[in-house]
């Protein structure tokens, strides 16, 4: 029996949305969909609109697509990519819409900052009706190394701390503001606050490090993400 089951298990997966064995086309999971709340869908409304009059990018969820690079350069790959591989800019390994992360990022590279707006789903429970210190850490990981990627190329995080200041209900709505501090020969030092957009309540403040590769600083290039706690 189980030299029957084991080929099954090592074998291809069927994609969760259609019934085949074929990769699914890539998605742009960083825009509106049936889970996103109200008020999510209206502040992703009101930085989009900011985005169009001040200069910002709507970062598509693909760290590397073909079909994105007329958008956003610095998030394509190798130019002979055939779109196979391509990897999320976020993590989404929990498919259901609202289930996990729900997220749209906006980044302003001359100006060293970035946005991202988040809604926790229900998978990313730690205490009971609480999004986990994890996920916490997670956006702000992502975030920060989105950033440094953009700004400074070829990047990997060398320390993160994070201070956690108020407790993030799950399906509440995020803001996180992030910006590049400082430089330093190959060191980059940035920092963000995650905050209730419509309040004052500050849920989290994190500061990180990322080293680039020597001369890499300032070239576009790919970001491996080491996060720390």
């Amino acid at each position: 029996m189980l030299r029957r089951a084991l080929p099954r298990a090592l074998g291809a997966v069927p994609c969760p949305r259609r019934r085949c064995h074929r990769p699914c086309p890539p998605r742009d999971l960083a825009v509106p969909n049936a889970a996103w709340s109200d008020r999510m869908r209206r502040h992703y409304g009101h930085l989009l609109s900011t985005a169009t009059r001040e200069g910002w990018t709507r970062l598509p969820s693909f760290r590397r697509a073909r079909e994105h690079r007329h958008q956003v350069p610095w998030l394509a790959g190798d130019s002979d990519s055939d779109g196979a591989g391509d990897t999320r800019l976020f993590p989404r390994a929990i498919e259901g819409d609202g289930d996990g992360f729900e997220f749209a990022m906006f980044l302003n590279v001359p100006k060293g900052r970035l946005r991202c707006l988040c809604q926790p789903g229900p998978f990313l429970e730690g205490h009971p009706g609480l999004a986990h210190g994890g996920a916490i850490a997670t956006l702000v990981d992502t975030s920060l190394g989105t950033l440094a990627l953009a700004v400074a190329g070829r990047v990997v995080t060398a320390n993160l701390s994070i201070d956690y200041l108020a407790p993030v209900p799950l399906r509440s709505v995020l803001l996180l503001e992030a910006s590049l501090q400082r430089r330093q020969g190959r060191k980059l030092f940035l920092g963000c606050d995650l905050r209730d957009p419509d309040g004052d309540t500050l849920h989290a403040r994190a500061t990180g490090e990322g080293h680039g590769d020597r001369g890499t600083l300032g070239t576009r290039g790919h970001a491996a993400h080491q996060g720390h706690r």
